[in-house]
C-alpha cells in the first residue's frame, strides 16, 4: 500500500509538471507589423514618389479609410484612400483627377477613392 501511495504521488506530481511546461514554456510573442502597417508604408512612399504635398493624416480603421489634404497650388483638397486598395494605384488616380482639374481650369473639394465608385468633387466658385 505504501509503494501504491508513492507511484500515486510521483504519477501527480509528473502530470502537474506536464501542465506546468505545456503553459508556461510557450513564449507570447507580438509582431508589431502587420498588413495595416505595410499599407501605411506603401502609401508613404507612392505619395512622396508622386511628389505630392500633404497635410494631416486621419486614420478611420472603422471604415477602412486613410484621409488626408492634398495642397495644390493656393487649393486644399480633401482626400480619402482606402486601406483595402492599391495605394501606388489610388495616388495614380489621384495625379491623374489633379492633372484634369488643373486642365479644365476647376479647384477641387474632395476626391474620394475609398469607395466602389470613386468621384471627385468641385468648387462652385
Amino acid at each position: 500500500m505504501k509503494s501504491f501511495k508513492i507511484v500515486t504521488i510521483f504519477l501527480v506530481i509528473i502530470f502537474l509538471g506536464f501542465i506546468l511546461y505545456y503553459f508556461y514554456s510557450k513564449e507570447i510573442t507580438y509582431n508589431p507589423i502587420s498588413i495595416q502597417n505595410n499599407f501605411y508604408k506603401n502609401l508613404d512612399i507612392a505619395i512622396n514618389t508622386a511628389k505630392l504635398k500633404t497635410s494631416s493624416y486621419q486614420v478611420r480603421d472603422f471604415n477602412d479609410e486613410v484621409e488626408f489634404y492634398l495642397i495644390s497650388d493656393d487649393n486644399q483638397v480633401k482626400v480619402l484612400v482606402s486601406t483595402l486598395k492599391n495605394p501606388f494605384w489610388q495616388i495614380s488616380t489621384l495625379q491623374q483627377v489633379v492633372k484634369t482639374a488643373k486642365i479644365n481650369q476647376g479647384k477641387l473639394k474632395l476626391v474620394d477613392l475609398s469607395s466602389k465608385h470613386p468621384y471627385a468633387t468641385y468648387k462652385n466658385n
